[in-house]
């Protein structure tokens, strides 16, 4: 099985074991520049969703503990620490337009990218955005989130599969039991001859 087939998958696999809806994002090929589309495919849907299945932060409150000191998971502190679930929530409610009114599968990876920065903050984005100074692929969801708690939206991923793809490829892959340094290696096999990466830190071992 081809590793895209194989993301497919898995992405089949969680979106069933949530209960939402079972939508496949291809990554563009060929088009625009940076390997972004123009926008989602309207035939995935609307996006509404009457619950929103949210990535809980992992156990206790990891705004009260050091980086060194919180459960991430298996996936190796860094520079985020994990938001609290009132945090997540509010800034979810907060979302803006353009993120409500994506397909499902879009708003997942918004929703990934909010409750786990720990986990994007290790992954590169191929589609191009090293040109918009990211560092990573959180920043495709968030602009630069130097601080627990601010949750300042990025546009740039609710038009651009290669992002969400990537967010989604990570959410999946962690679901099933796989470390963050497999993820990364699926990462950049997956996507890294789309476009330059951005300068994005390998996970410690």
């Amino acid at each position: 099985m081809s590793p895209r087939n194989a993301h497919r998958r898995r992405l089949t696999r969680w979106f069933g074991a949530i209960g939402g809806p079972v939508l496949l994002v291809s990554v563009a090929l060929a088009g625009g520049v940076a390997g972004c589309s123009s926008g989602h495919d309207p035939a995935l849907g609307d996006g509404s969703m009457s619950t929103m299945a949210m990535p809980a932060p992992m156990s206790g409150d990891p705004m009260n503990e050091s980086a060194e000191e919180a459960d991430h998971g298996g996936v190796p502190a860094g520079a985020f620490q994990l938001p609290s679930q009132a945090q997540v929530t509010a800034a979810w409610d907060a979302r803006p337009d353009y993120v409500k009114v994506l397909p499902a599968a879009w708003q997942e990876a918004y929703a990934y990218a909010l409750a786990r920065p720990d986990v994007l903050q290790w992954l590169p984005c191929y589609c191009g955005c090293v040109a918009m100074d990211h560092r990573s692929n959180l920043d495709c969801f968030f602009q630069r989130r130097e601080v627990a708690g601010n949750f300042s939206y990025e546009e740039h991923a609710s038009y651009c599969d290669v992002c969400i793809e990537t967010a989604n490829l990570a959410s999946s892959m962690l679901l099933d039991g796989s470390s963050i340094v497999q993820v990364r290696a699926a990462v950049d096999d997956m996507f890294g001859d789309l476009a330059p990466g951005t300068d994005t830190p390998l996970p410690p071992a």
